[in-house]
């Protein structure tokens, strides 16, 4: 017997009831993990699984088809007697119960796949909240935010820093203590549309319409010397009076600058600076850079998934799940944004600073 063979025959059945125990323990211990190592234990159990962790539809798959087939061709059948214009309680019967098959194969089928997703990102939760030590924000933190930073300050209905976490960040200076943070705005405003006014014409209304608006960014305490600056790519409300532009024409396309000292502006903006901000915005949406009062950092920007980023892989396939997990690029918006840090950091540790 061939090498393929023999592994092929020690692969045990698909079973899809032996497969949900196995799940719903595995995803207790990885909720419960207390270190990165016994959700690693855990990844490699599911690499060890006698089977890949995907369930096996196809008996489900067939009682739905089964249920559509037999349906239709009931109809068909009553058409054929002369009697689908007097359908009976009977035959409302036997549809019913085609629905409820298939409506109930459907659901399991749903139930699995979300199985599969929720222990997935479980996993991806875990790995990260140890990997860079993610605890939640206290709401002092987060109120103090809210009224320090001007891009905070979107919306003429509502502003809100919703929530967020701790997160550590290797610097060029050393271990930094850095907070991803959930903004909310909601923008209201009154439109005017057209309805029948019930005589074949029409009249017109008025409306108030509530636009919500989402951003995460990630807050730093003072890295540099640097304060009262606000570098953005949207008009914000102004609160300094002093303009700044570096000489750069790209830097002028992308950004709005206001600071309460042209000078200090000047200061940081310095050539390289200039250079990395315009990277920066070459990969976040609708970015902003902004110093405030008391020299700590808010990068503000459009993307939501900080911190729970979509995935390549799945449970499905532990092994490479596995791999990208402890990737240290898992988090790659969040690393752009380190990343750039670290340019600042460096360039302000320079000895012509």
């Amino acid at each position: 017997m061939s090498a393929k063979n023999v592994s092929e025959h020690a692969i045990k059945p698909i079973n899809n009831k032996a497969l949900t125990q196995f799940i719903t323990k595995l995803q207790a211990k990885v909720a419960q993990s207390q270190s990165i190592d016994v959700v690693k234990a855990c990844l490699d159990k599911a690499i060890a699984y006698p089977n890949q962790l995907t369930y096996q539809n196809s008996a489900l798959y067939l009682c739905i088809l089964a249920s559509v087939i037999f349906a239709i061709g009931y109809w068909f059948y009553l058409e054929a007697q002369s009697q689908y214009t007097r359908v009976s309680n009977g035959d409302l019967f036997i549809w019913g119960v085609c629905a409820i098959v298939a409506i109930v194969a459907i659901y399991q089928i749903i139930a699995r796949k979300k199985r599969i997703s929720t222990l997935s990102n479980l996993f991806r939760d875990e790995i990260l909240k140890h990997l860079y030590n993610i605890t939640h924000c206290d709401a002092g933190f987060l109120n103090n935010a809210q009224h320090k930073f001007i891009d905070f300050n979107r919306g003429n209905y509502s502003q809100n820093v919703e929530w967020g976490k701790l997160i550590d960040f290797h610097s060029e200076s050393g271990l930094i203590r850095a907070a991803v943070v959930y903004h909310h705005y909601v923008d209201k405003r009154t439109e005017t549309y057209q309805e029948s006014d019930g005589k074949g014409g029409t009249r017109t209304r008025t409306r108030t319409v509530y636009d919500h608006y989402y951003r995460q960014g990630v807050i730093f305490p003072a890295i540099n010397k640097t304060t009262h600056l606000v570098i953005s790519s949207s008009r914000l409300t102004k609160h300094w009076q002093q303009r700044f532009m570096p000489a750069s024409r790209e830097f002028e396309k992308r950004f709005y600058v206001q600071t309460d000292s042209e000078f200090n502006a000047a200061k940081f903006l310095e050539p390289v600076v200039v250079i990395a901000c315009e990277q920066l915005a070459n990969k976040l949406d609708d970015l902003t850079i902004e110093f405030a009062y008391d020299g700590s950092l808010l990068i503000n920007q459009k993307n939501t998934h900080l911190l729970n980023p979509a995935m390549n892989y799945d449970i499905t396939e532990p092994e490479k799940f596995k791999q990208e997990l402890l990737n240290d690029t898992s988090l790659f918006t969040v690393n752009r944004i380190f990343g750039f840090v670290n340019q600042i950091i460096k360039h302000s540790a320079s000895p012509l600073h």
